[in-house]
């Protein structure tokens, strides 16, 4: 398989996709092209039950896929411990990744511990009180982890960017849950807070899908870097690699 080619197929079809989600948020439902509030809920990009959510989650399960083949090639080699659990923690993360995409889980742990006291005195969303600080000790450690992992410049590269994204999607997360956070748009532009609100939100989640696809060919490169013929036995005396 001629990865490079591959990749130059994968990348530029999920922002096509990407994009397209955005294009038909602001036409099929903002604009209310659709006179079904399904059909506009369908193609709202902000709802966890709308087409762009799904794509997000299969992305992301995509990766964790390649993650976890990686570390089946890391593991069949003995490579080094620090490899192996190295990894391990990549491939779960982003598993949970997926979950987490799929079931609302922060959303809804957010939610659930709304009402106490600590929680209730943070300036945002309550999920960045309860998980943010996972979600940044854990993006550190795959930043650094596959800044080492990664030999070629341009994977690094990949890496750097992608975690951009989430470190920016985060933010503006963070600034839509205050309680005057887009304020200043709103006095300087003149536009109504529902509107700046839902764009912001649409942005977020093209930054977020932009980020995974980056994860997807990055991880998809060094595994043919790492393992540029892959085959896959299965024996009949039970032992297969």
């Amino acid at each position: 398989m001629d990865v490079g080619r591959v990749l130059w197929v994968i990348f530029p079809a999920c922002l096509i996709i990407e994009i397209t989600f955005v294009y038909l948020d602001l036409t099929v439902n903002w604009w209310k092209w659709s006179d079904s509030g399904a059909i506009r809920r369908l193609f709202n990009i902000t709802r966890e039950d709308g087409l762009a959510s799904w794509f997000a989650v299969s992305q992301t399960l995509l990766v964790a896929l390649v993650a976890w083949t990686i570390f089946a090639v890391v593991y069949c080699r003995r490579a080094f411990t620090w490899r192996r659990v190295g990894w391990t923690l990549v491939a779960v993360f982003f598993t949970y990744m997926c979950v987490d995409d799929g079931a609302a889980v922060h959303e809804r742990m957010g939610t659930a511990f709304k009402g106490s006291t600590a929680v209730s005195s943070f300036p945002s969303y309550s999920w960045q009180f309860l998980l943010l600080p996972f979600f940044t000790l854990m993006g550190a450690f795959v930043l650094c982890f596959l800044l080492r992992e990664m030999p070629r410049t341009v994977d690094r590269i990949k890496v750097v960017t992608a975690i951009g994204c989430f470190a920016l999607a985060v933010g503006m997360d963070f600034v839509e849950g205050l309680d005057d956070g887009y304020g200043w748009l709103v006095q300087t532009m003149a536009w109504e807070r529902d509107t700046i609100r839902h764009f912001s939100k649409s942005v977020e989640e093209f930054v977020e899908m932009v980020g995974m696809s980056i994860f997807l060919v990055a991880f998809i490169s060094h595994l043919a870097a790492t393992a540029p013929r892959l085959v896959i036995q299965f024996n009949t005396d039970g032992d297969s690699r």
